[in-house]
């Protein structure tokens, strides 16, 4: 289908839902060359903005504004919201609400994560917030890559099929297929990646030669994997660049899926509630999109240090519906202050890590988060792909995927390192197994971490 086409067909869908983001993305696309101090001033206008209606008209934020002794107009820089409480999940659970706008001005859809996290939660979300944070972000990543929308795309999704097995069912799986289709994107199915499904894959994306991929991150790396395994040439299919999302994407990942396509791999990260949190240019930097959030980095309650893993708290700047503001998102990340060689004014991420609950409790009360375990295997190429399954306090089975067998010398190497980490030989047994394969959670992703622990009492 000839892009411009396709690019008008999507956009039509976006004005008819009331998510028209061409204003919002030419806004954005403005303000990334501006300079840092003066993009610095429209955020905290907006802040204040944020701030004076949740006074008015957000039950939750009145009171802790009241609590914190904060008036709006006085807020004059990010630490600010210091005084305000951080929130999450486990909040709006408690009282959603509460968080909810009593204005009835700003029109709102409910956006259901997709519980991956074993946690999904439908959010209510001002539909600036939809047009602004996902899709003019997005938008405005994909075009630093020439890649807009309408190009041949091929998306390794889930939820391309149905598995309700209802006729409700079957026809909205249909429409969804239609839709992406008319939109120019070829759907492969994340949960149909054996030999075969890559094989019917493969030759329907040589017929369609796309441009880009966007992808969940362990569905691009199996499908790559399985094409070299069966001597397929993912060249041929003349992807420019693939986008992944949704997940940690590993080093030794990242360089097979570039070896097997022959393009850049491209990190999209975001989340469901809040849209496109951050981007990689082809500069090579992860730039954070500030110009719709506040973003603060803690690590144990305090600012985070440049370069140190913290967890990632947001404050969105256009969801006047049921506002988020200072959200924990629940990952873990490592803050930049570097600037980027393309000259954009955007701050940038050194690296996303995943979940803040990813982690792996000690005997000794303590605990090891997964970036350890990825900066460990960054260090073993030969490892593809990981789980770690604690199943005891003392007792941890490593799963490992990779080209070819692992040597008894990395194995005693992974041993050694994990067990010196969470207390020494005499207190940690450690099992690392090499595997074909790991299982997909119901969001078509792979879980890294998994606890067999009873859940830690508060």
């Amino acid at each position: 289908m000839n892009p411009a086409i396709a690019r008008s067909f999507s956009e039509f869908v976006q004005r008819w839902r009331g998510w028209d983001h061409r204003a919002a993305l030419a806004e954005l696309e403005r303000m990334q060359w501006e300079p840092a101090e003066a993009v610095e001033a429209v955020r905290m206008e907006r802040l204040r903005e944020l701030l004076r209606h949740c006074a008015r008209n957000v039950p939750f934020y009145q009171d802790a504004l009241r609590d914190a002794g904060l008036d709006p107009e006085q807020v004059r820089s990010a630490p600010d919201l210091r005084a305000l409480p951080v929130v999450d999940k486990r909040s709006y659970r408690a009282g959603y609400e509460r968080f909810f706008d009593r204005s009835g001005r700003h029109p709102h859809d409910a956006w259901v994560t997709s519980g991956s996290t074993g946690q999904p939660f439908a959010f209510r979300l001002d539909r600036r917030s939809i047009a602004t944070n996902t899709f003019a972000a997005l938008a405005r990543g994909r075009r630093w890559w020439e890649l807009d929308h309408g190009v041949r795309e091929a998306m390794i999704w889930s939820g391309v099929r149905d598995v309700s097995s209802s006729l409700q069912g079957r026809v909205a799986a249909a429409r969804r297929k239609l839709s992406w289709r008319l939109k120019n994107i070829v759907l492969i199915d994340i949960y149909n990646l054996d030999e075969a499904g890559v094989r019917d894959a493969y030759r329907r994306l040589v017929r369609f030669q796309p441009r880009l991929f966007r992808v969940i991150s362990s569905g691009l790396y199996r499908f790559c994997v399985t094409l070299r395994e069966l001597g397929l040439d993912g060249r041929a299919l003349g992807a420019e660049a693939a986008i992944y999302t949704g997940e940690a994407f590993p080093p030794a990942q990242r360089r097979l899926v570039e070896e097997v396509l022959g393009c850049p791999t491209v990190c999209e990260y975001g989340c469901g509630e809040l849209g496109i949190i951050a981007f990689q240019c082809p500069t090579g930097g992860l730039h954070l999109s500030h110009e719709n959030m506040i973003f603060e980095f803690l690590h144990e309650g305090a600012p985070a240090a440049a370069g140190q893993p913290a967890e990632l708290v947001v404050t969105n700047l256009n969801n006047f519906a049921a506002p988020q503001i200072r959200y924990a998102v629940g990952d873990v990340v490592v803050p930049s202050d570097a600037r980027c060689a393309c000259k954009r004014s955007m701050p940038l991420l050194e690296s996303v890590g995943g979940r803040s609950h990813d982690a792996i409790r000690t005997p000794a009360g303590g605990t090891v988060h997964g970036l350890f375990f990825t900066h460990l295997f960054d260090d073993l190429p030969e490892v593809h792909q990981f789980r770690i399954v604690q199943e005891r306090l003392d007792r941890l089975r490593v799963d490992l995927v990779a080209a070819q067998p692992i040597d008894a010398a990395a194995l005693a190497f992974i041993r050694k390192s994990i067990r010196d980490e969470l207390g020494g030989a005499d207190r940690v047994e450690v099992e690392v197994t090499q595997v074909a394969d790991l299982p997909l959670n119901r969001g078509g992703k792979t879980d890294w971490i998994v606890s067999e622990l009873p859940p830690e009492v508060p």
